[in-house]
Order: C-alpha cells, then sequence, then structure tokens
C-alpha cells in the first residue's frame, strides 16, 4: 500500500499531502485494531485467573482451630499408622493398606516412583487431608483428635522449591514462628543452617531484600534459609521433601549438614529419589500405587530382591558411569 501510494505521488497521480494523509489514516486504523487484540488476550487470561480465584473464594473456611485435645507444650513425636487408607474421589484409592511406626526421632525415608503415595502420607499428618480409613496416632492420640493449628505449630515442612515472600531475609527467616524473635535467635538458627556467612556477604546483612520468590538467591540459598527458618519454629516432626534433589553436589553436602542439625532429636519423614540420602534412616518404605511394597533398613532391603535394590543398582551404575566420564577414562 504504501509502494503504491508512492509511485502515485511521483507520478502525479495524487498530492504528496493526499498521500500523507492516507499513510496517518492507515496508522489511526491499525493501532486501535493491535490494541483490541491486546485487551482481547488480557480479557481472557483475566477471565480464567478470575475463574480460579472464585474457585477459592467460594471454599469453606478449613476449621483449624477444632480438636478434642489441646496440646501443652511440645509433642513427642510417636507416629503410628494403622492399615490407613485415603481417596481424594470416592472410590480412587490413593493409599491403601499403610502401617508402620515412626517413634520419637526416628528418621523415616519414602521412596518411589511419581505417583506412588509418598507425598500424600505426609500431607496426612498435618491434616492437609483427611485420611478415609484406618487410623494415625500421635502421642497415643488420633491424629483427628488435635486441632490443625496444633498440629502444624508442631511440624515443620522444608520442600524442594521452598517459596521465599518479597521481604527482608530476617523476615522470611522469622515468618511463622508465631512470636517474637530477637536477632541472636535468628543468627543461631542462620549459623546452624550454615547461611550466615552467606548473609553477611550482603551489603544489608539480614536486612537484605529478597525478590520475588527469591530470586535474589540461588537455589542451595533459599533452601538454607528455609532451613533456617524450620529450625526457628522448633518442630517436633518434620517434613522434608526431596530437599537436595535440585542443588549441585557442593551445595547439597552443605545443605546435608544443615538437614543433619536440623533432625537431630525430631521425628523426620524424608521423601527422596537418591538412596544415598536416606541409607542412615531407621526406617525406609518403598511404596508402589499407594501400597508399601518394602520397609526395612538399607541393610535389610539390600538383602533382598526387589524395587528398592533395583533403584539402588541402577544409581550406582549411573555413579559409576559419571566417574570414568569426569575421569575421561
Amino acid at each position: 500500500g504504501y509502494l503504491v501510494g508512492a509511485s502515485m505521488a511521483i507520478n502525479g497521480t495524487i498530492t504528496v499531502g493526499a498521500y500523507i494523509g492516507y499513510v496517518g489514516l492507515i496508522w489511526q486504523v491499525i493501532n486501535p485494531l493491535r490494541n483490541l487484540g491486546r485487551i482481547i488476550v488480557a480479557m481472557s487470561e483475566g477471565g480464567v485467573s478470575y475463574k480460579r480465584l472464585m474457585e477459592i473464594l467460594k471454599q469453606d473456611q478449613e476449621p483449624i482451630y477444632e480438636g478434642k485435645i489441646k496440646v501443652e507444650g511440645s509433642l513427642k513425636g510417636d507416629i503410628i499408622f494403622e492399615n490407613v487408607g485415603f481417596e481424594y474421589d470416592k472410590g480412587h484409592a490413593v493409599l491403601e493398606g499403610i502401617s508402620f511406626q515412626a517413634k520419637p526421632g526416628n528418621v523415616i525415608a519414602l521412596m518411589g516412583s511419581t505417583g506412588s503415595g509418598k507425598t500424600s502420607i505426609v500431607n496426612l499428618l498435618p491434616r492437609f487431608y483427611e485420611y478415609t480409613s484406618g487410623r494415625i496416632l500421635l502421642d497415643g492420640v488420633e491424629l483427628k483428635d488435635y486441632s490443625r493449628n496444633d498440629l502444624r505449630h508442631q511440624i515443620g515442612i522444608v520442600e524442594q522449591e521452598p517459596f521465599l515472600f518479597s521481604r527482608s531475609i530476617r523476615e522470611n527467616i522469622t515468618y511463622g514462628v508465631g512470636r517474637a524473635v530477637s536477632d541472636e535467635e535468628v543468627e543461631a538458627a542462620a549459623r546452624a543452617a550454615a547461611v550466615h556467612d552467606v548473609i553477611m556477604s550482603f551489603p544489608e546483612g539480614y536486612k537484605t531484600l529478597v525478590g520475588e520468590k527469591g530470586v535474589t538467591l540461588s537455589g542451595g540459598q533459599k533452601q538454607r534459609v528455609a532451613i533456617a527458618r524450620t529450625l526457628l519454629k522448633d518442630p517436633r516432626i518434620l517434613i522434608l521433601d526431596d530437599a537436595t534433589s535440585s542443588v549441585d553436589t557442593e551445595t547439597e553436602a552443605a545443605i546435608s549438614e544443615a538437614l543433619a542439625r536440623l533432625m537431630e532429636g525430631r521425628t523426620s519423614f524424608v521423601i527422596a529419589h537418591r538412596i544415598h540420602t536416606v541409607m542412615n534412616a531407621d526406617l525406609i518404605l518403598v511404596l508402589d500405587k499407594g501400597r508399601v511394597v518394602q520397609s526395612g533398613t538399607h541393610q535389610t532391603l539390600m538383602a533382598q530382591p526387589g524395587i528398592y535394590r533395583q533403584i539402588y543398582e541402577v544409581q550406582t551404575r549411573i555413579e559409576f558411569e559419571l566417574e570414568k566420564e569426569i575421569a575421561g577414562v
């Protein structure tokens, strides 16, 4: 269109002024159409977001304070699963016949493929979901008799991708503690989590602002801030959801050391995919399709054929091949 108009202006068929007016008119038409396209896209995205938001707002408020038993002080962390079953939807079992005991201070490792039920088991402990059959006892009392509020104050969770808020590092460490915390306590927790030196390397120290979702920090640093937060909370029960899976070897060593301090004296549930992270667990549960297919210590499970030994052999072979490749053999 521009070339035709320019040619006509050169040939004298139309005036230069008419050509300029023609070009201006085209832009007057095109720009609103472009903006209309953007508005349609924005409205479509907004409609989807609105629908999701309304689904949340229409949910009944969770009764977090209802419970027959009031927790005074700290729990011991003695947990028993007795033939526990769970369904998200009626008739579609996610867990079936889960039975085991975690004594105070024990480390329970959960292994299995994606969708085997590992996360579903630990989600029952803070009562994010309610088991549909069997029972869970905590210090001899049925789990459902505790209020969700009391339970969740006794449970600390370190996830694979910890969520940090767009606040200072100090505020992120103290988030959810539920009491006034001194600078000395925050620093002690950060030292135990092996993140104090990292924090002090920033010009603002503990006042350093963390970007949305912790973009200011590396993956390993975010994990250690989350560990410091959990240490400060001082829970009796820990849930560690594959906390070292997405970091390099050096960072993994630092996180593992911090986790060892965190787990000391606490009943801990560790979801893991790499066997070397759970070899020292007091009890390893191997899950498949919502059932426990093997249970025992590392030594016990290595002495019998099954999924655990297969995983160990595959992972050992992969690590051996990687070491050979690095060494250039």
